[in-house]
């Protein structure tokens, strides 16, 4: 007897990638937000904890992709717009190893960015949950985190600015690569909205 292969669904694998990289994001903030509370630490774990479960979902995806004849999109479109979500999760557990090797709190410009970055993946998420059968929806939602990165650039220069006025180089140093990973953050989400743009072209 013949066993068919179930059909994949690899939207909806990019679907649950987005997921939980909206719920990293989210830790991170609250991790921001939480500065000087018993749980503080705590939400630094749990980004740490997401980034693993948003690596396993990308292995998934991508084992999946390698014993799957027919996709709904080229391979490669799939591969690279994972790819690019998988590389926002990972920016938000560099910036938690960051601040923790780096022995600093996350301050009130390095919250407002990390704001601006849940903004952005909850953007993301709308974005990719309508790719299948709302593209003008999917596309709309991308431009809004088009517009978002560019918000994100504008407080990242604000940011530095304030900083630079201090005198304490060590800690201007700190900060800064901390807020370069931010802004990276936001650049490699506006690449994963190319992609899925060029997805929706070809679709």
């Amino acid at each position: 007897m013949k066993i068919f292969r179930k059909k994949v669904n690899f939207f909806q694998l990019l679907v649950n990638q987005c997921s939980i990289m909206n719920r990293g994001i989210e830790a991170l903030y609250k991790y921001c937000q939480s500065v000087g509370q018993p749980d503080h630490e705590s939400y630094g774990d749990t980004v740490i904890a997401i980034e693993d479960e948003g690596d396993m979902a990308r292995r998934v995806l991508i084992d999946e992709l390698n014993s799957t004849f027919i996709t709904p999109m080229e391979r490669n479109d799939i591969f690279d717009l994972s790819r690019q979500l998988d590389e926002v999760l990972d920016y938000a557990k560099t910036a938690i190893d960051e601040m923790r090797l780096f022995k600093i709190d996350p301050n009130e410009d390095m919250t407002r960015m990390v704001g601006i970055l849940f903004d952005i993946t909850v953007h993301i998420k709308k974005a990719v949950e309508s790719m299948e059968k709302h593209k003008s929806i999917a596309k709309d939602e991308a431009i809004k985190v088009k517009s978002l990165e560019n918000k994100m650039g504008a407080n990242y220069y604000k940011a530095l600015a304030r900083l630079f006025e201090s005198d304490d180089i060590k800690s201007v140093f700190k900060y800064r690569e901390v807020y370069r990973h931010l802004n990276t953050t936001a650049d490699e989400a506006d690449s994963a909205m190319d992609y899925l743009l060029d997805i929706l072209n070809s679709l």
